[in-house]
């Protein structure tokens, strides 16, 4: 496909996705006392979250190549990459080993719920204190982190920690070498490195220019070289692991 393809093809799975997303009409109620109904809510949830963010992100895409701004079109694709392999590391490492067995016993149907609610409302980031406004506090933990190496300070935030996505690409590259090769291409023209550059350079015969009006425009070249590897990548996969967490929903019977 070429980069016309790519859109036409992104525009019209982006309209199927919305379609997914205006379903289901019943909120997040963390509050359902069934086990095999909390279950489905996080479902529907999580497969509404998803396909809401994939919408917006190709949505950003499209909008990004066609207005010329390919920076922005890098800030999506890597987005993509990452909101693929975390649903990837869910299904693959957390869901389809447990939902194998043919029935589950209660203490598994509070580790399915207890997987998706770390699935939908885990982070690396401790909105609590931000929300409140401690920010002395945030600066001595930003100073602890730093301290203990990278290492994060315990805290009493409600949200879980969620999996790392670098955790979760791993796991992902273990079976697809391609998808380390594209998030490292895609990091790359996000980082202030000379990926990035090109996306803002041109080129003349009067030489290279780091701004996009001198000539022509490597960010497009850039664009037309990595289209087809990003929707490779990250839509088709997206597709069926979006399908295979549908299935998930009204499928659990417990002991």
């Amino acid at each position: 496909m070429n980069t016309k393809e790519c859109i036409t093809f992104l525009e019209n799975g982006t309209i199927s996705l919305k379609s997914i997303a205006e379903q289901w009409e019943d909120g997040w109620n963390p509050e359902q006392e069934d086990p095999a109904l909390l279950h489905d809510n996080y479902i529907k949830c999580l497969v509404s979250c998803y396909v809401s963010k994939y919408a917006d992100l190709s949505t950003s895409i499209i909008h990004a190549v066609k207005s010329e701004n390919y920076f922005a079109y890098a800030l999506a694709g890597r987005a993509l990459i990452e909101i693929t392999a975390t649903l990837h590391y869910y299904i693959n490492s957390q869901y389809i080993p447990l939902l194998s067995k043919d029935v589950l016993t209660v203490e598994d149907m509070n580790k399915l719920i207890e997987i998706s609610d770390k699935h939908l409302r885990g982070g690396r980031f401790d909105w609590a204190t931000f929300l409140e406004r401690d920010f002395d506090k945030m600066r001595e933990d930003v100073r602890l982190k730093i301290k203990n190496k990278g290492k994060a300070p315990d805290t009493d935030s409600l949200l879980k920690k969620q999996v790392n996505v670098v955790t979760c690409l791993n796991k992902w590259a273990k079976q697809t070498p391609e998808v380390m090769i594209a998030y490292d291409l895609f990091c790359d023209l996000v980082h202030p490195n000379i990926g990035s550059s090109f996306l803002v350079a041109s080129v003349s015969k009067d030489g290279l220019f780091f701004t996009k009006n001198k000539g022509e425009q490597i960010g497009k070249q850039v664009v037309d070289e990595t289209f087809v590897l990003l929707l490779s990548i990250a839509h088709r996969e997206f597709g069926e692991l979006i399908q295979t967490l549908l299935l998930m929903a009204g499928s659990v019977k417990e002991k």
